[in-house]
């Protein structure tokens, strides 16, 4: 086993920080990514510092296998350590301070734009299935859940790294901007008299998704090209945010395989 350095309490105190408070992640542009698969999905470049239990074997970040990361930013803890710092209940062994990327230039025909949505595993999910779903990028207000939480991070399960996002002062303006390109902009509402898989998604389309107990706001609906509703069987009233998403994403891409 190779032995590294024992961390600083400052860096103890850091990782905590940058785990439970997003005005700190803001600040230092740092976030928090834990646990094997996770850490080994950090793009190249990226890592800041890494912490690994005395027992870890497992599978490495790029950035530690080939030389990108000096020795110095690597800490060997101890188990009771590691478990005072993770944010798990049952620590992996391996945690990984991370460096934000600078803010994405968004290209493409396919996007989602959400208002306020306030839950880090709708978040995380929905992260994770626009990637899969082929979605070019994501839209967001910042009222939404910080994306750089722990538990967006685990829940978007790699695709944090990979799914081009902005975080915008005024979605309107946003979804403004989005018409006047040509994109058709969909909200799923209660006045969505059509059902989802009547319209076609094969253009430029953006889906709007709201908050999870109010919806979209009626400022933002209004700007909405089409109201569309997803047929529900039973007394079922509403879809999770993150369900209703995949629902749109899945469709868009099944027309654009089956042109």
């Amino acid at each position: 086993m190779q032995e590294y350095m024992a961390p600083t309490n400052r860096m103890i105190r850091e990782v905590r920080e940058l785990e439970k408070k997003s005005k700190v992640r803001r600040e230092k542009q740092l976030f928090i990514a834990e646990g094997e698969r996770l850490c080994s999905e950090i793009p190249a470049g990226r890592l800041e510092r890494l912490f690994l239990s005395r027992d870890y074997q497992g599978k490495l970040p790029a950035d530690v296998t080939n030389g990108g990361l000096k020795s110095s930013s690597i800490f060997r803890v101890t188990d009771e350590t590691m478990q005072l710092i993770s944010d798990t209940k049952t620590s992996q062994g391996i945690l990984a301070v991370v460096r934000m990327e600078e803010e994405h230039s968004l290209t493409g025909d396919l996007f989602l734009v959400l208002e306020t949505l306030q839950d880090p595993g709708n978040m995380g999910t929905i992260f994770r299935t626009a990637e899969a779903a082929g979605v070019s990028g994501i839209i967001m207000d910042s009222t939404c859940v910080d994306v750089y939480s722990p538990k967006v991070v685990r829940a978007a399960m790699g695709a944090i790294f990979r799914m081009p996002f902005q975080i915008v002062p005024d979605l309107k303006s946003a979804v403004s901007r989005l018409k006047a390109d040509d994109f058709s902009v969909y909200a799923a509402h209660l006045r969505g008299e059509k059902p989802h898989y009547s319209f076609d998604y094969r253009g430029k389309t953006a889906f709007m998704i709201g908050n999870e107990g109010n919806g979209l706001s009626d400022a933002l609906a209004a700007l909405a090209t089409d109201y569309l509703r997803i047929p529900m069987m039973g007394k079922t009233e509403s879809l999770n945010a993150s369900i209703a998403a995949a629902v749109l994403m899945y469709e868009a891409l099944r027309q654009r395989s089956n042109p």
